[in-house]
């Protein structure tokens, strides 16, 4: 396992703490905002979805920003050019 597989997997479990904590965060916020006026719980489904796409996000983001991706990108483009 070479460095570049330790960083895609460092950045897949940061991603996934914060899609977990992301979560947390907005189905929390709006329990609170409901549990103090009796009204219905919500559906846990589009917190669900949130956090998801903010762990994505992140991930995406830390994907691109990653020097050693875009070197091997650019090995196999000139490796398939020549």
């Amino acid at each position: 396992m070479d460095e570049r597989d330790r960083k895609i997997i460092e950045h897949a479990i940061w991603a996934l703490l914060l899609a977990w904590f992301s979560y947390m965060f907005f189905y929390q916020n709006l329990l609170l905002y409901r549990w103090h006026r009796g009204l219905p719980l919500p559906s846990k489904w589009p917190f669900m979805v949130a956090g998801i796409f903010v762990g994505l996000a992140y991930f995406l983001y830390r994907w691109e920003k990653e020097p050693a991706h875009h070197e091997v990108l650019e090995k196999e483009g000139k490796e398939i050019k020549s």
